[in-house]
């Protein structure tokens, strides 16, 4: 018991006493019940402890955590039976998002992935667009099989005859789209 508790066996009248309070009654640091953590962070001992025990050695226990917390992750992808899967936490602007997807398809598992990432961030482009952004800013090089150049001029009723300022006219609209959107017949 702090020393600015009242005592156990005080007048019931005086320990719920209601009306004004005494500043002494309002510092809740003097308690012994209480012990600093770092600027602004405390520890409350609610059991009947006279104060509570503050492990020093925090970064020690969050890396066991982490590593705990990794290992059981693993079982739990594990356990899906899918040749392919994630289960992530992620962070995006202070904000805590949680996904999972499991597939037989490497292609499916990476689609949505990188769907679900880039819907997550706030941005006025769509999911194409942006995951399109993403990875022009990261540097990423990305080679695609020639097939997806031809893909790409029928889908905008191209020959190889057609110049360059044809493509890019054609792409204008729309952008560049790998792979590209099959004209409907």
């Amino acid at each position: 018991m702090a020393p600015t508790d009242p005592p156990d066996d005080a007048p019931s009248r005086a320990r719920e006493e209601e009306g004004v309070v005494r500043p002494d009654e309002l510092d809740y640091t003097a308690s012994e019940r209480v012990a600093e953590l770092d600027e602004g962070r405390y520890v409350v001992a609610t059991d009947d402890a006279e104060s509570p025990s503050v492990d020093e050695d925090e970064d020690a226990d969050t890396e066991e955590r982490g590593t705990l917390a990794r290992q059981q992750m693993g079982r739990y992808v594990s356990d899906h039976e899918a040749d392919y899967g994630f289960a992530l936490t992620a962070a995006f602007d202070g904000d805590i998002s949680q996904h999972e997807h499991f597939s037989d398809d490497v292609a499916t598992a990476f689609g949505e992935l990188a769907t679900w990432y880039v819907e997550q961030i706030d941005t006025d482009a769509s999911a194409d667009e942006a995951l399109g952004i993403l990875l022009l800013a990261s540097n990423t090089q990305v080679s695609y099989p020639t097939k997806a150049l031809a893909s790409i001029l029928s889908a905008h009723e191209l020959s190889l005859d057609d110049s360059i300022a044809d493509l890019v006219s054609a792409l204008r609209g729309d952008g560049l789209q790998i792979p590209a959107d099959q004209p409907e017949e």
